[in-house]
């Protein structure tokens, strides 16, 4: 346990002593906040001026055809889909450095004559690169809790929805980060350990498309449903906790890093 918490903190430590996690943050940081407050938040505070007004004129027809505003379901979902679509270039990011740059600087071999095994050594880098993410889902956080600083009193809030759409976004970034963790095992090239990655995490989001377009039938379309993360998390983003959802991702999750770890024995023989 104290290897696995050395290479964890070795890990964590390279993050800020580089620009990775500044740059990860910094990033994020602005596009969430720019889709959040020009996409969401603003339109969202329109509606619910022109629906106050409606109700003031008591023009019950034209009441009926606006919904009564609710922030919950009518800016949780898409902003955490937006988030989802952010996560695609940045989790490459955090993930291109972790093992391939181990290989290209010969440190790996040095890391074989340690007292830790495969398994420690990816749980801790894999560990390190959540730990990052988990600052985007903070500020997740922060972003829902503004509209309840805004409004005297509060409740224009639903936080067992928004827990569960969090959630939802962790398990879409702790899969998306062990995927990436893969190309970063099979590459000593950052670039192309980074290309792979947004590649695969960029198909898995498109082909979610492809049931909803009517393009596949059948077999193919269970099939693209099953594969598509964002398709995984939408019901999560919308306050739906289904355990198939979660035992997928939990599926995910251990398939990518056992498949990391045998890389990583198979390296180990090799050299």
């Amino acid at each position: 346990m104290n290897a696995f918490f050395a290479m964890f903190k070795r890990e964590l430590a390279h993050y800020f002593t580089s620009p990775i996690a500044y740059v990860v943050l910094i990033i994020f940081s602005i596009l969430s906040g720019w889709f959040y407050v020009q996409g969401f938040l603003l339109p969202y505070s329109l509606y619910c001026q022109q629906y106050d007004m409606m109700q003031m004129q008591a023009n019950p027809m034209m009441a009926q055809q606006m919904p009564a505003p609710n922030f919950t379901e009518l800016i949780v979902p898409s902003l955490f889909s937006t988030f989802s679509i952010i996560l695609i270039f940045l989790v490459p990011l955090l993930t291109m450095r972790l093992i391939s740059e181990e290989k290209r600087e010969g440190t790996i071999e040095l890391l074989y004559t340690y007292p830790v095994s495969d398994l420690q050594v990816i749980l801790a880098k894999y560990a390190a690169a959540l730990v990052i993410f988990l600052f985007t889902v903070l500020l997740c956080a922060i972003y829902l809790y503004v509209p309840e600083l805004l409004k005297e009193g509060g409740g224009v809030v639903e936080w067992r929805p928004i827990l569960s759409a969090l959630l939802g976004y962790f398990l879409l970034g702790a899969a998306s980060i062990s995927l990436g963790l893969i190309f970063s095992a099979v590459t000593e090239n950052q670039i192309v350990s980074a290309a792979l990655t947004f590649a695969l995490l960029l198909f898995l989001w498109v082909v979610g498309w492809a049931p909803q377009s009517g393009t596949v039938e059948g077999v193919m379309k269970t099939l693209a449903e099953s594969v598509s993360l964002t398709d995984r998390s939408e019901d999560l983003f919308k306050g739906l906790i289904h355990l198939s959802d979660l035992v997928f991702f939990l599926c995910v999750i251990v398939g990518a890093l056992f498949i990391t770890m045998r890389s990583l024995e198979s390296h180990r023989w090799r050299g």
